[in-house]
């Protein structure tokens, strides 16, 4: 139970003390300007916790005083009351993307409302859920990208229904002894998972079914879509209905997500992953070919030394870049050299030069 009061007009620092009976229980110190409600908590409240409540205020300009009864009848019809709303008061926050995936996203306004929780059987399918402000970030972010992707999907006639993330919200509990939890609408149907990860870091995907076959292209979509830093690692849910979104980034911090995974998760990737009906109709680019395009460096520095003094045997017009042009003129005569021995012969014969000799220096250049 909550007793709260409000002093307006406070013009220097102040100090604040609540009453009951006339007996001291609290005091807190409040700076100038400061208008804010003062409230009291009332854990568990009983017929014992019945009295005149008083609130005082006191600073340089003076004091000031207000007080309230709690009653017995007061008490019992305020837990009356709160016995016929039943339910846990919460509140819910969303996590709003204004600018895009270009934007991290912020806290949208608070919902009020109250809650009834209790064990269900949801499906063998389910994992799970910690009650973690990241979780909510992750599958709000993929929720996004899902958006984007079923836009993609709409363009083709043969695509049919596309997925859609649902979204997660932040719930606050303040009665609760785990006050920060997640929530989003039931999901009513067959519980079932379409990829995941094993604990010891193996992908399992499944393409039996329509939903199963576009959840691959989605992994293989936002794979691509973001140049190969962002990987989905566990989609499940109730027919086109996703959620317990599970990524993996190839560094920390990618997109505000902070779920880093190793090289070897992206490499298993691009081997475990079989391209579908849906890959094609998206025009998806085979992830095979496309490791090989994005690591070019890669393949020419592995060439083999004995490759490379190979084709610098050849001839002169194979130059390939990174060969000293100091190699091919020490493999190779000067014409500089060629002119001078050719002048001291024509010296020697009275400076004129032999047919025969004169052919074979023209073949030469």
């Amino acid at each position: 139970m909550k007793l709260w009061c409000q002093f307006f007009n406070v013009l220097s620092d102040s100090t604040i003390k609540w009453y009951r009976d006339e007996e001291e229980i609290l005091e807190v110190k409040r700076s100038g300007g400061d208008e804010s409600q003062v409230a009291l908590a009332i854990v568990l409240a009983s017929n014992q916790d019945c009295g005149v409540y008083g609130c005082s205020i006191s600073n340089e300009y003076g004091t000031d005083t207000t007080d309230y009864l709690l009653s017995v009848d007061i008490l019992s019809e305020i837990l009356l009351r709160d016995d016929l709303e039943v339910g846990e008061e919460i509140e819910m926050t969303p996590l709003l993307f204004t600018k895009g995936l270009a934007d991290t996203g912020n806290w949208g306004q608070n919902y009020f409302g109250r809650i009834m929780t209790e064990a269900v059987n949801i499906g063998e399918g389910c994992a799970h859920k910690a009650s973690r402000v990241k979780e909510c970030k992750v599958q709000n972010v993929i929720r996004e990208y899902c958006k984007i992707f079923a836009a993609e999907a709409r363009v083709s006639e043969n695509f049919g229904h596309s997925l859609e993330v649902i979204p997660r919200y932040l719930m606050y509990r303040p009665a609760n002894s785990v006050p920060y939890a997640t929530v989003e609408v039931d999901l009513e149907g067959v519980f079932a998972n379409y990829c995941m990860m094993d604990p010891k870091g193996k992908l399992i995907t499944r393409t039996v079914s329509e939903v199963e076959q576009k959840c691959c292209t989605f992994q293989h979509w936002i794979h691509q879509w973001t140049h190969g830093n962002l990987l989905v690692t566990r989609l499940e849910g109730v027919e086109m209905k996703i959620t317990n979104v599970r990524v993996v980034t190839k560094s920390k911090g990618y997109q505000g997500l902070t779920e880093h995974g190793s090289p070897e998760v992206f490499e298993q990737f691009l081997t475990h992953h079989q391209c579908n009906y849906y890959c094609g109709l998206l025009g998806l680019h085979p992830l095979k070919t496309m490791d090989s395009l994005q690591q070019p460096a890669k393949i020419k520095g592995s060439r083999s030394p004995l490759l490379n003094r190979k084709l610098g045997s050849g001839s002169p017009q194979l130059i390939r870049k990174g060969q000293s042009p100091q190699t091919l003129r020490k493999a190779n005569s000067s014409p500089k050299v060629t002119r001078k021995v050719q002048e001291t012969e024509d010296s020697k014969n009275g400076g004129k030069p032999k047919p025969a000799e004169t052919a074979n220096v023209l073949e030469i250049r």
